[in-house]
């Protein structure tokens, strides 16, 4: 042993082994695992690796510097480790390490180092003349920088550490081995104050707001410097310096094995992106014409109808933004899954170009069921994290290619340099969700996507103002998509974006024109109207049915004429009910009958998308559309490509009744259905009609009547509803792009006065949507408070406490067989068929329903959850013949 190691500090591990491996050391010795992670945060700022050099350079280091400072800080990141409470978690009868001091564990490691650091290490500093931390006569003015660095590194589990007290965690004998060990480490790191701007205000204002990128940053530290492949166990003490030496090489090992930096192509040439692209649409022009040059962050927002080639637009702005240097990778987030996966699939044709020919860059999908995705799952290549794909590039089998690195978590998965998923994935990155620095960090020097904006409700635009705030601190860029936005709606995402970035609150035109454009950046908020391509200019008639039986009798009625038809119901019951009248009726063959609702397993409810594809794609035989009904609900508002001959929807907001008309007749088709140069649609003009109550200038609350009974629940903001109703009749129909806004703004504005009985039932929606806000606000972490527990209202969380959106709970129902062999899954096959069998519905739902149906015993049922891993699911048993679960009407309630 050397004479320069005092033995007390070399009797603490820091890892061990979980298992009985025979190879390596049992244990890692603690220094030896701080320097690993230390040396790792070295490499990461040398390597500028997710730029960790450019955020510590906003702080004014060089990258030397940064790097020195930054694993200074690092080799203390689990000094909480010194505690015999938490020592004692490695049993065993070594007499090189510490005995069990009898000590507890109230606190994790992490936040007993802080502890430690602020009761002892500090006090020590300070009023002792102990140099355990670089200082002089005026340690003082150091120590508020100093804490806001303990708090990063100590929060390397994804939340900054906890204030409570780890006194009873600690021998004495504990504490003046970690004051030996940092004494020691003063050998590797020389200098003997910290920088002149630990010091400085403003500084340490700015300190706290890089914070979080560097609290992401030690996370990945922690996660490198622990890889046992890199950093195998140490057990037998060696000198400090003579490790760290062996210790920079292995994290200069460590980092190289990252999937490498894909480089930008700095060319700008949409054609390179899309190829069949012959024309630009006025939006995608703008996008290719529209000046970059300002400095720092920019946002654009682009309003244009379904079709005018908003997201090809997008992506313009993004080859152009990263070509200029200001990114270098995207994230598009979208409301639904099933929107991410066909975001996945239309991105994977075009992201390469995003880049230089001989980079491989990464393709995530990052939402919560993305191994479902079979485009994601064959576009993941394995082999080692060079990136070696387990192919060559020639025989790649999917046009998408991901680094399983970046794929094995939704934590990581933002760290690949192009991401598509929900919304929520971003939202999580200005929540107290645990490793929400490591999302932040992800989404650094990327362009978001935002579409479908117009989807979100009250609580998911408050916490997508969160989000902007926080990526215009950081100097990002986004780009919002919506069909159209009201004025309000606009407002708060300019203001949220300029007040992150720190410029003036912007005042946006109020009486906009369609489509239109908003580009803010430092100088200022340009808006612009722009035209729309003839092809997407359309105008659809409205026509009324009041009586569910003349709804029924339109659907005979386009049968017979063989022309395809839908109709859009608000609730899964009210959809059920038609169809199975129109069953009971006899006049509709039930193979020319499809019934789509959430409410299906998920193999069925794939077998039923499918199946609408055929039916109705574009590209669906024009024979295969003749005389088919499809009763659905809001499945398939946003995410499939389908065209109807004609529509009925239930009576529903505007912004919603606009989105299912796109549905209607949205392919040109010559007089036998099929689709090619036509110039015009040789159907009849398109209709949608729509299922309400009679006009009611003086509505009461019970104005819906019994038939539309769920829309008041799923809808509850009767006067939108009402106004909806008004404007249409007042305009007997829907003109895009012309009526747009005035259509929205209507409606959503209140420039339609609603009557008095329905504005009392408004002003209870408003004050609940008020709620939403406050409570998402309180949701929101507030970035200039810096990386530190009292930046969140709210207990930070691993997830299930916090939400992204509210509603009613839902609750995962498996469906299953009870066999000889035991419970077998419903959807059975080898890939995912839990998942398969796997239904969502409201938790209230379930208490109503579920007195009278088969299920396991909770001993069976604990036992299932804990085999699978499935902490929260309830089984339900299929019998033979049951009337509860059918292939073609899902999962009924006692009501149906």
């Amino acid at each position: 042993m050397g004479s320069d190691i005092p033995v007390n500090y070399m009797r603490y591990w820091g890892k061990a082994k979980k298992t009985d491996l025979s190879e390596g050391d049992d244990y890692h010795l603690l220094a030896y695992h701080c320097l690993d992670v230390a040396a790792c945060g070295y490499q990461l700022v040398i390597d500028n690796r997710f730029h960790a050099s450019d955020i510590l350079a906003k702080l004014g280091f060089s990258r030397a510097e940064g790097a020195y400072w930054f694993a200074f800080f690092l080799v203390m990141h689990d000094i909480g480790k010194f505690a015999r409470g938490f020592q004692r978690l490695y049993p065993h009868n070594n007499p090189a390490l510490v005995p069990d001091a009898g000590r507890i564990y109230p606190l994790r490691h992490d936040s007993l180092g802080y502890w430690l650091l602020n009761n002892y290490i500090l006090p020590r500093w300070l009023e002792e003349d102990i140099s355990l931390l670089p200082g002089n006569e005026n340690k003082r003015q150091w120590t508020k920088s100093v804490d806001i660095w303990l708090q990063v590194v100590t929060g390397h589990h994804g939340e900054p550490p906890d204030t409570a007290s780890g006194a009873l965690a600690f021998t004495r004998e504990d504490m003046l081995a970690a004051e030996a060990y940092l004494l020691a480490i003063q050998k590797i790191f020389p200098e003997t104050c910290f920088p002149p701007q630990f010091a400085d205000k403003a500084w340490r204002h700015n300190l706290k707001k890089q914070s979080w990128l560097l609290a992401g940053l030690a996370v990945l530290a922690d996660w490198l410097g622990s890889n046992q492949q890199y950093f195998p166990f140490v057990a037998s003490p060696i000198p400090l310096a003579t490790y760290w030496e062996q210790a920079q090489r292995q994290a200069q090992g460590a980092i190289a094995s990252l999937p490498p930096i894909s480089a930008v192509n700095t060319r700008h040439e949409y054609q390179s992106i899309f190829p069949f692209i012959k024309t630009l649409t006025p939006l995608q022009r703008y996008a290719d014409d529209v000046d970059i040059g300002a400095d720092g962050g920019q946002l654009f927002i682009l309003e244009d109808v379904t079709g005018a080639g908003k997201t090809e637009a997008a992506l313009i702005l993004v080859n152009r933004l990263m070509a200029q240097g200001k990114a270098d990778g995207l994230y598009v987030g979208l409301p639904t899954m099933a929107t991410a996966n066909a975001m996945y699939q239309r991105l994977a044709d075009a992201y390469h170009a995003l880049f230089q020919p001989s980079s491989r860059p990464s393709l995530v999908l990052a939402h919560g069921a993305s191994k479902m995705s079979k485009a994601f799952s064959q576009s993941v290549w394995q082999g080692d994290n060079a990136g070696q794909p387990r192919y060559d590039m020639s025989e790649s089998s999917a046009s998408s290619e991901c680094n399983s690195w970046f794929a094995d978590s939704r934590k990581k998965a933002l760290l690949a340099e192009v991401g598509v998923g929900t919304l929520d994935q971003l939202l999580m990155a200005a929540m107290p969700y645990r490793h929400q620095s490591l999302r932040l960090l992800g989404i650094n020097h990327k362009v978001l996507i935002l579409d479908e904006v117009h989807a979100y409700d009250s609580y998911m635009v408050r916490l997508l103002e969160g989000l902007l705030y926080f990526h215009a601190a950081q100097g990002g860029s986004a780009i919002i998509l919506s069909a159209t936005l009201p004025y309000s709606l606009r407002c708060k995402l300019l203001t949220a974006f300029a007040r992150g970035a720190e410029w003036p609150v912007p005042m946006p035109v109020q009486d906009a024109g369609y489509p239109w454009v908003s580009h803010l950046h430092g100088q200022s908020l340009i808006e612009k109207q722009l035209a729309t391509r003839a092809e997407v200019q359309r105008s659809v008639s409205v026509g009324w049915l009041t009586h569910l039986e003349d709804a029924l009798t339109m659907i005979e009625q386009a049968v017979a004429e063989q022309r395809c038809i839908c109709w859009i119901r608000n609730s899964v019951d009210d959809a059920m009910l038609v169809y199975r009248q129109l069953q009971q009726r006899g006049k509709v063959s039930s193979e020319d009958l499809l019934l789509f609702h959430s409410r299906f397993a998920f193999v069925d409810r794939l077998r039923v998308e499918q199946k609408t594809l055929d039916w109705f794609g574009k590209h669906a035989d024009p024979q295969a559309r003749r005389g088919k009904v499809l009763i659905a609900t809001q499945v398939i508002e946003q995410s499939l490509d389908i065209d109807l001959d004609m529509m009925i929807s239930d009576l529903a907001p505007i912004d919603l009744l606009i989105q299912r008309a796109g549905r209607l007749q949205r392919h040109i088709r010559d007089e036998n259905g099929n689709t090619g140069d036509m110039a015009q649609d040789a159907r009849s003009s398109p209709v949608l009609s729509i299922f309400a109550p009679e006009w009611q200038p003086n509505a009461q609350p019970d104005w819906l009547g019994e038939a539309l009974r769920n829309t008041g629940y799923v809808y509850p903001d009767h006067a939108c509803l009402w106004r909806t109703q008004a404007i249409l009749r007042e305009l007997k129909g829907i003109t895009m792009p012309e009526q747009a806004r005035t259509l929205v703004e209507s409606v959503y504005e209140g420039r339609i006065e609603a009557p008095p009985a329905l504005s009392a039932v408004e002003d209870k929606v408003y004050g609940a949507r008020l709620g939403e806000r406050m409570a998402a606000g309180q949701n929101v972490l507030s970035r200039d408070k810096g990386y530190d527990r009292r930046a969140s209202s709210t207990l930070w969380s691993p997830a299930a406490e916090l939400t992204t959106r509210l509603g009613e709970e839902t609750l995962d129902i498996y469906l299953a067989y009870r066999t000889e062999e035991g419970i077998e899954p419903y959807a059975g096959g080898d890939e995912f068929p839990w998942e398969k069998s796997r239904v969502q519905v409201r938790e209230n739902w379930w208490r109503k329903n579920c007195s009278d149906l088969p299920q396991l015993s909770a001993q069976e049922l604990e036992e299932f959850r804990q085999r699978q891993h499935r902490p929260g699911g309830v089984v339900l048993l299929l019998e033979p013949g049951c009337d509860y679960y059918h292939q073609s009407l899902g999962l009924l309630g006692n009501a149906s």
